[in-house]
């Protein structure tokens, strides 16, 4: 809950009201910029302080002239353009910072290239005064992440650019260049300058950046910015474009999964190997050839898995087949580490029974994968891994009573159906069904999307209404947590809060401001008064008072029956107050009694053909509870668009949704599924709170072969 000014008087966060040409908004956002122009020039002065002593105490240590002289030197300059940097800084900043309200100021993507005559023009001063600029902004980043993306992202939000964070770190890095530029000094001494505000970017820069938010804080723009829901973009599930930093390993890996073997096959025991005798190429061909006949018949007349025993591992029956039992030492270690990956596979709780007995039935054209190329094991760029990984994505949609008529898994179906009839040794063919695919899961992303575009409106709409209560709450919680005579306090509790929300939702500053001054004179209107002068003057004031609170319940559609209740019971305070005597110790106000906890409360909003169920944590006075710090919670503020949850679905079964959206002022989720139009609504407090009851479940995001790997080498590792 927000605190209390101690005025009780709560602004209207500028964030929330009217459009981006507000006026508010726009005032915040030159107040910003002036703001850090300010903090700038004093981040100039104490830049120069330490680097003239700096450069002082280095004159004094070299026995080099030119050293020397470069260092006094540069330090008299610094000091004769100390004003003159300052006012640079702050006008390229503000320069800079206009032109971001106008930009976005997106991260650059892409680098300009030189042809090989324009490389003989290049300034090679510039060139490493460029390299220092990045390098600054990427020190800045590191050590200042949080602070700057909660910065960039309220700026780009009061700019009204909701689709992007600004690289603030980037227009402070310029701005410090462009200044340098600017002010004439020697190239050798604005690449030194450079290089000492890049050691001390965090001690210099990092105050601005933790004033802006401070700044911007107080004027509530965005109170709460979370961190996680617009973090570094995942790879992509087909893994284009990203680099295998696994690429090469395959040895470390396969001989670390090999250790692991002896202690997991089947009956406790390892079944044992043909002798390790060298043979010739053409020997090896010839037995490899021999292996993978075996396989292919295994591989065509491999029976239907029921749904009720997705676990049978038939790679262990291979492997006691007299093929299996004369494979030589690498091959046999091959065969068993895919059987102990098939296994931990089988044990995933996370996947449903029918999916694993589709994946299932890939053991062989896996096996046959894994024997012909070792590095399947460490490369998630191997056709096999991606189509392994594509497949996980497309699990982490299936609930667990997934069945035939679902879509997707007629499709996963089929595409097992195709590599057991028709994969041989070409890996290519993985490739092309992973295309497929994904194509097929875009669409299906495609559909949840539209059904999350129809719903959106309607979140935001409940997360104006519940930020309306945390608004009015805050307000009344000043009075209501001191003693009150009950007529008032169920006052404030009932009408007033609602008149209060009415106003915060109508963006009515006036109302609001009445509003709230009017509760003030009435909560001191009912407060003993001892001398006769105070009492005069309350007396004089009764009437207006009166007059306000008629008008107040007018706007509220009080009915006259609760109207005259009210006024009678006030009337017989103020009568009270002005005799001089304290209401009875009996009508006093005393809060109502608390349950155990928080609660989670549920609504049903139909409109526009989309149905929208909305969850969110309230406390014992049905205020909404904005976040708590819990290891739930955590694992909540992590989650990112594209990921999927398990909710109970009553008689019909659990049934998982995809996070589609989160909105930007209270981070409330929203979770569509592509075959329903039933999405889901959830406060992150309350999505906490069902993920520490049970009543929700994260489903594990990664790759269902990589997480078999993973825990095949920590059993490993607990051996």
């Amino acid at each position: 809950m927000a605190t209390v000014a101690p005025d009780n008087v709560v602004q209207f966060p500028d964030t929330t009201r009217g459009s981006i040409e507000g006026r508010g908004r726009l005032r915040t956002l030159k107040e910003s910029g002036d703001l850090v122009a300010h903090k700038l020039r004093e981040a100039v002065r104490t830049l120069v302080a330490e680097l003239r002593d700096e450069f002082g105490a280095k004159g004094d240590a070299t026995s080099e002239r030119d050293e020397r002289n470069f260092y006094y030197g540069g330090r008299e300059l610094l000091r004769e353009n100390l004003m003159r940097l300052e006012g640079l800084i702050a006008g390229h900043w503000l320069k800079a910072f206009e032109s971001a309200i106008g930009s976005g100021a997106r991260k650059r993507t892409k680098e300009a290239t030189l042809s090989s005559d324009q490389l003989q023009l290049v300034d090679f001063n510039d060139m490493d005064e460029q390299i220092a600029v990045k390098g600054l902004a990427s020190r800045l980043q590191d050590g200042c992440e949080e602070g700057l993306f909660a910065a960039g992202r309220r700026l780009s939000f009061l700019a009204g650019r909701d689709d992007t964070v600004w690289s603030l770190e980037t227009v402070l890095a310029e701005a410090a260049y462009a200044a340098l530029k600017e002010s004439e000094l020697p190239a050798p001494l604005r690449l030194e300058v450079l290089g000492g505000l890049d050691r001390r970017s965090v001690k210099i820069l990092g105050p601005v950046v933790h004033d802006l938010n401070a700044f911007l804080v107080g004027r509530r723009v965005l109170p709460t910015v979370r961190r996680s829901y617009t973090r570094v973009k995942r790879e992509k599930a087909d893994g284009s474009g990203s680099s295998d930093a696994t690429a090469g390993t395959s040895g470390d890996v396969f001989a670390l999964l090999q250790r692991l073997v002896p202690s997991t096959t089947a009956g406790g025991a390892p079944i044992s190997a043909g002798p390790a005798v060298p043979m010739s190429p053409e020997a090896m061909a010839v037995a490899m050839q021999r292996v993978m006949a075996s396989l292919d018949s295994l591989q065509h007349v491999l029976p239907q898995i029921s749904e009720t025993t997705p676990s049978t591992n038939i790679l262990r029956e291979f492997r006691g087949s007299d093929v299996g039992q004369n494979l030589d030492h690498l091959d046999a270690v091959t065969v068993d580490i895919v059987a102990t990956l098939f296994d931990f596979i089988f044990d995933d709780k996370s996947v449903s029974d029918p999916i694993k007995a589709l994946i299932g039935r890939l053991q062989i054209p896996v096996l046959k994968v894994a024997m012909l190329d070792k590095t399947f094991f460490s490369s998630k760029q191997h056709p096999a891994r991606r189509l392994l990984d594509s497949l996980s994505r497309a699990a982490a949609r299936c609930g667990p009573e997934v069945g035939h008529t679902d879509p997707l898994y007629a499709h996963i179906s089929s595409i097992v159906e195709r590599l057991q009839s028709e994969f041989k040794q070409d890996a290519r063919l993985f490739d092309v069904l992973c295309g497929e695919l994904n194509d097929f899961l875009e669409q299906q992303e495609s559909e949840a999307d539209a059904w999350a575009l129809k719903a959106a409106p309607l979140v935001a709409e409940q997360e104006r209404r519940e930020l309306a209560a945390v608004a009015a709450d805050a307000v009344l919680a000043g009075w209501l947590t001191s003693s009150l005579p009950e007529p008032v306090a169920d006052l404030l509790t009932t009408e007033w809060r609602t008149l209060l929300v009415r106003h915060y939702l109508s963006d009515n500053t006036e109302g609001w401001e009445s509003a709230v001054a009017t509760a003030a004179d009435l909560v001191a209107s009912v407060e003993p008064v001892s001398d006769a002068t105070g009492r005069r003057e309350l007396a004089s004031k009764l009437p207006t008072l009166v007059k306000r609170i008629h008008d107040a319940l007018d706007q509220a559609g009080v009915t006259m029956e609760r109207r005259v209740s009210l006024l009678d019971c006030l009337f017989s305070l103020h009568a009270a107050v002005l005799r001089g005597a304290t209401p009875p110790e009996a009508t006093m106000w005393s809060p109502p009694e608390t349950p155990a906890g928080p609660a989670i409360v549920a609504e049903s909003i139909e409109t526009g053909g989309a149905m929208l169920q909305s969850m969110s944590l309230v406390d014992s006075a049905n205020v909404p509870v904005l976040e708590e710090d819990s290891d739930s919670q955590r694992h909540v503020d992590e989650l990112q668009r594209g990921d999927w949850v398990e909710f109970p679905g009553g008689e019909s079964g659990p049934i998982r949704y995809r996070l589609s959206w989160v909105s930007p002022e209270r981070g409330i989720l929203l979770f569509t599924n592509p075959h329903s139009p039933r999405a889901l609504s959830i406060a992150p407090a309350a999505l906490a709170l069902q993920l520490e009851r049970g009543e929700a479940m994260i489903v594990p995001v990664e790759p269902i072969f990589e997480r078999a790997v993973t825990r095949a080498l920590e059993t490993l590792k607990a051996a």
